[in-house]
């Protein structure tokens, strides 16, 4: 769930996914929690490891005539310096802004003329692209993969672009209470180190930055050994494999590999922090430093997740507590793996409430999370959310780009290509006992760092709006 709201800007697009389309103009009924679909996916995946250094993953479907192409790069905001802050993400969204070969609108009439769908992405661990397009445009696909990551030369126009567009997405976020107490918390919990600064920047630093600079981190970074390259649909993998190879034989590079993830440590003494909003709300997020996905915890720590507050109303305490029977907010949760990749996440209890119930709000917060790790859970909210965490888990197989993500996040986070086979038996296997062990393990509710966003003053003393004169 705690993604962080702060990645939208990352995130760019052109055009439509095929299978998207193509589901929705079938007419098929949408299938329901009672007949679940299959899992569109084998152990049967074709990995091969170029002598440049290019992971390459392939793993064939011929339900649908479509094919998802992705690239990741190992590289992200957390590679860049304070003073650059932005960077990484603005060189993910001028990779479909002009090539060696292509022109922007090259690129654009490309993807829409063969309704397709191209999104660029960047991340504070990685970036990259994801293209999809019908099977019989593979090769075009694949070509513009290639030469995206490959080829941009970052026009300067182009970037003008980008870079106006940029900072007014980061002036839009001054607005938005939720991204802001989240980059609050994640400078706090990350002090010190670069996974400290929003993936999008600043105004200040993304105003200062240059085309030589976008230049230079693409030379370093964007390499064939810190490159992934999944491909996932109605192809021949065999055949894909050689094209592959083909196409990328030139592709070299001397630069060492990209840098380690720093090292955050868990914060010892609270911390709190208020951010005057004029907002009818107050926004209060609760945290500490989390997990990494390698965590051994990881799958029980999924259960907990869901039992204290990552899940549905009907099987989150915070949740149904908070706002259905308090009545204190329409949107409140915790979340602890939701965030986990190879650095540490964290560890975030939300909610938005009236400035009147500010302190209520808290104390309730840190109640039910006391009191979850005082006693152990209920073989019912054990079962309830087995299956609801077992009954989602094949949703997220449905389509080609679904899949190409899976087969990333399974090289990167050594899942094994099986992993969709063996999930369901590591939440099945979590016990009460271990749900109790974790959480005592893993949460730390007195060395919660404390961010209120809203009518507050410093001190967090609530400000008051003035009341019109009575006429």
């Amino acid at each position: 769930m705690d993604a962080g709201p702060e990645l939208g800007p990352g995130v760019k697009e052109r055009g439509e996914d095929p299978q998207v389309r193509a589901a929705v103009c079938s007419r098929q009924p949408h299938p329901s929690m009672t007949t679940l679909p299959e899992i569109r996916i084998t152990s049967s995946v074709l990995r091969d490891k170029l002598s440049n250094g290019l992971t390459v993953l392939l793993a064939e479907d011929h339900s649908t005539p479509t094919v998802s192409v992705d690239g990741l790069i190992k590289v992200g905001a957390y590679c860049e310096p304070r003073k650059q802050a932005g960077l990484s993400v603005l060189v993910t969204r001028m990779l479909d802004e002009g090539t060696c070969n292509h022109t922007a609108d090259e690129i654009s009439q490309a993807i829409e003329s063969r309704g397709g769908s191209l999104q660029t992405f960047g991340r504070r661990e990685f970036g990259g692209l994801s293209i999809a397009m019908l099977s019989k445009d593979f090769e075009t696909a694949l070509d513009l993969a290639l030469d995206l990551i490959r080829n941009p030369v970052f026009p300067p126009a182009r970037l003008k672009l980008e870079v106006s567009k940029a900072i007014s997405a980061i002036r839009g976020t001054r607005d938005q209470p939720r991204i802001m107490g989240s980059n609050a918390l994640n400078e706090i919990l990350y002090r010190g180190t670069s996974l400290a600064h929003p993936a999008q920047g600043y105004e200040k630093t993304i105003a200062r930055l240059k085309r030589r600079d976008l230049v230079e981190f693409h030379r370093r970074f964007y390499t064939p050994q810190n490159t992934v390259l999944a491909v996932a649909g109605d192809f021949d993998a065999h055949r894909a494999l050689r094209q592959i190879r083909a196409r990328t034989r030139g592709w070299a590079s001397s630069e060492p590999p990209a840098p380690p993830l720093p090292q955050p440590r868990l914060r010892e003494r609270p911390t709190v922090r208020h951010i005057y909003q004029d907002k009818e709300q107050v926004h209060i997020f609760l945290g500490h430093l989390g997990i990494r996905r390698s965590d051994p915890d990881y799958y029980a720590l999924q259960v907990t997740d869901t039992i204290l507050g990552g899940g549905p109303g009907f099987t989150s305490r915070i949740p149904r507590r908070l706002r259905d029977e308090q009545g204190l907010a329409y949107t409140t949760y915790c979340d602890l793996t939701g965030s986990a990749a190879s650095a540490p996440g964290r560890f975030v209890a939300y909610i938005a409430t009236s400035p009147d119930t500010l302190q209520q709000a808290i104390d309730s917060i840190l109640r039910e999370i006391r009191v979850f790790l005082d006693q152990p859970v209920t073989e019912e909210e054990l079962r309830d959310a087995k299956a609801y965490l077992t009954g989602r888990f094949v949703f997220e197989f449905q389509t080609n780009a679904q899949i190409a993500s899976f087969l990333i996040n399974a090289e990167i986070f050594h899942l094994g290509f099986d992993f969709v086979q063996r999930y369901p038996g590591y939440i099945k296997g979590v016990t009460v006992e271990e749900v109790q062990r974790v959480a005592r393990q893993h949460l730390h509710p007195d060395r919660f760092a404390r961010v209120v966003v809203g009518p507050v003053d410093r001190s967090g003393r609530l400000k008051r709006k003035p009341q019109p004169m009575p006429a």
